[in-house]
Formats: structure tokens, sequence, C-alpha cells
């Protein structure tokens, strides 16, 4: 029985060790291996330990130990699951500040190389990225970071600059390149997968022209009507996720299903951009487009393997990708678009890309702000650990 089960752990650390490619793994496995096939070789290792003092013997025993755990929390924590606390009210109320939440990197299968992109890859997963799941990932924007200041988007800093023309000192400061491992992770909600074409009307997302059923969960602002009768009034604020007065109007943060369950559409005024004024905010920051955050697209999310036309009119959606996430040199001179030193009218993608948006739609910072997120930035399925009993 006891060989049966040496056996099977052999079996199980073959597989285990395929699967995660993981050299560390395999020679583990090739000294358990040894082991198992050579008996002399354990009774030598025994007659080398009987050589030494109790204190030697606990004191190995120790390491060993030590060594083991921490290979065990590493394997886990690369391979399997780890986990992380909320920064933001994002995904409220879905995710709450300060939630302590299991990142599932097993779903969707590790990322491997996700410095170089010719290399990437993904280690089998057991299901698919499917839109409506909440992922963790490193905040593709956050590849610059200004030293002494890492809590600031550079980037962000940089287009207000560029909007108002107002200089922020920060922009002098040094900056420094962070690797994709160790940008900040954020939580969002996929909205589009790759191939599919994204809109958003009136605050409301479509995806290939259909409602997407995150639009249930969504929180948006609304502004209180003043008729609105005292007992309707006192119901809609215990339901609000928030409230507040400005300018003695009283606004509400609430859940759209909320609202339509309830039927106090009469009572409250959702509060959204207007369409065609365009925000120097939004992605992808051309106010040629007559982009805002409640009226975009359409916008066909890149699908690695897929080529797309280029021009000097759409290069802004896909210039970050490739010069950044793609790692290609990029110039527009003049009518030409040159990348890696040649005239190009087309480029195919080398990853897939996704859009992400936050249920909290008021308080998101998404791909709204930034645009896509590659897929080697991904880590992994956020699960609700009250869910996991």
């Amino acid at each position: 029985m006891k060989v049966a089960i040496k056996y099977l752990l052999i079996v199980l650390g073959v597989l285990l060790s395929i699967w995660s490619q993981s050299w560390l793994l395999t020679a583990m496995l090739f000294g358990m291996a040894l082991l198992l096939w050579h008996p002399s070789l354990i009774s030598t290792i025994r007659l080398h330990l009987n050589k030494l003092s109790h204190f030697k013997l606990r004191l190995m025993e120790w390491l060993l130990a030590v060594g083991l755990s921490v290979f065990f929390v590493w394997f886990v924590n690369t391979y399997a699951v780890t986990f992380y606390s909320l920064q933001s009210n994002s995904m409220s109320p879905v995710h709450n500040i300060n939630e302590l939440i299991l990142i599932n990197k097993l779903a969707y299968g590790p990322a491997c190389n996700i410095e170089n992109t010719s290399r990437y890859r993904r280690l089998n997963g057991y299901t698919s990225i499917k839109q409506g799941d909440i992922i963790a990932f490193h905040f593709p924007e956050a590849d610059t970071c200004i030293v002494n200041h890492n809590q600031e988007n550079y980037h962000f800093i940089k287009r207000q600059y560029e909007a108002t023309r107002y200089y922020n000192p920060l922009l002098g400061e040094k900056k420094e390149y962070t690797p994709v491992s160790q940008r900040k992770i954020f939580i969002k909600r996929i909205v589009a997968l790759p191939g599919d074409t994204l809109k958003i009307m009136n605050g409301d997302y479509f995806v290939n022209n259909r409602p997407i059923l995150a639009n249930k969960q969504a929180i948006s602002l609304y502004r209180l009507n003043q008729s609105t009768p005292l007992v309707a009034r006192d119901s809609i604020r215990k339901k609000a996720a928030t409230s507040f007065r400005e300018n003695e109007v009283q606004f509400i943060e609430m859940q759209q299903q909320l609202v339509k369950n309830n039927g106090w559409q009469t009572y409250l005024s959702r509060q959204e951009e207007t369409l065609n004024m365009p925000n120097a905010y939004i992605f992808p920051f051309k106010a040629s487009f007559f982009w805002n955050a409640s009226y975009m697209g359409p916008i066909i999310i890149p699908t690695k393997g897929k080529t797309v036309r280029l021009t000097l009119t759409n290069l802004p959606l896909y210039r970050r990708i490739i010069e950044v996430y793609e790692n290609n040199t990029l110039t527009a001179d003049g009518n030409a678009i040159v990348i890696n030193g040649k005239i190009r009218t087309e480029y195919t993608f080398k990853m897939n890309y996704y859009w992400v948006g936050g249920d909290n739609r008021k308080h998101s910072f998404d791909s709204r702000y930034w645009g896509f997120v590659p897929e080697n930035h991904i880590i992994g399925r956020v699960e609700k650990l009250s869910a996991i009993k």
C-alpha cells in the first residue's frame, strides 16, 4: 500500500511538473525518484545523519521544514491562488473597499513570461475568460513610475497637462520603468472580449449591439426630483449606495436595477454626460472622436492574429498597443505611419485584449480612461471568499 502511494505521488508530481513547466519542481521530482528507486541511497543518507549531533540533526529538520514551507507558499502563490485586499470602491456593491478577495490563477491558467510579448503564454486553465467575469490584472498604465511618487499616475498627469496646459512639477521628476509583475493590481469586470464590438450609450454598455448583464450591477448617479413624495424620498435614500447635496439639489447613487424594480424612474433623473461632447480624459484622448464616459464607440476589441488597417484617424486607438504592449517603434510622419522603420498601412496584433469596467461607474477608473487590458497583464479571476465554503 505504501509503495502504491509513493508511485501515485510520483505520477502526480510528473503531471504537475509537465503542467507547470517549473524546473524547481522537476528537480524535486527527480530527487524523489532517486530515493524511491535507489533504497541504498536512503541507507547512505541515514548513516550520515546518525553521525550528526542532536543539535545539528534538529537544525537540519527545521531547515528542511522551512524550505518545504517556502516552496509550497511560492508554488501556490505563483500557480494557484493569491489573496488581495481591495483598495477602492469601484466594484461596489459586489466587492467593497478593504474586502479580502481570492485571485484564482488556475481558472484561466497562470501567465508565463509576462515581461516578453514574443514569449508570453498561459498554462492550461479549466475555463476561458468570459464576459461578466471579475478579474485581477496589473494596471497597464503603471509602466512609467515617478520616483518617490509611485502612487501618482504619470500618464494621467501628462494628459492633464496636454488638456489644460497647467504644468505639474511631477512631470519634471525622475521617472523609471516598472515591470508588468510589479505594477499595481486593479479589480474590474470584463465588459468586452477580443473581437467584440463595444458601444457605450447613455452610460450603458452594449456589446455586439446587445445590452450586457453587467448593466444590472451598475451603480449610476441620479438627481432626486423635488416633487418626490416624502415616503418615496425616504425609501430611495435607504436603498441608495450614497447620497449627497450639491447646490441645493439632492443626488443619489444607486443600482440601476433597484430603480427599475421599484418603479422610481419618475422620481430619479439619471445624470450622464452629453452626446458628442468630447472629454479630454477619455480614451483615446482625441476630441475628434467626440467621446466621453457616457458615449463611446463603436470600438472593435483587438484580437491576437487579427490584422487591422491603420490610418492616422484610428491610430490613437492602437498606438499604445503597438508601441508599449507589443514593443515596436512607431512614428507618424506626415501621412505615413512608420513601424520599426518601415511604412505600414496595417498591423497584426500579437496578443488578445479586453475591455473592463467597474460596477460603480461614477467612481471607477477603468478602460474608458486608459483603454485596453493586454492578456499578459491578467492575473486571474476574482472569487468572493464568502462564497467559498
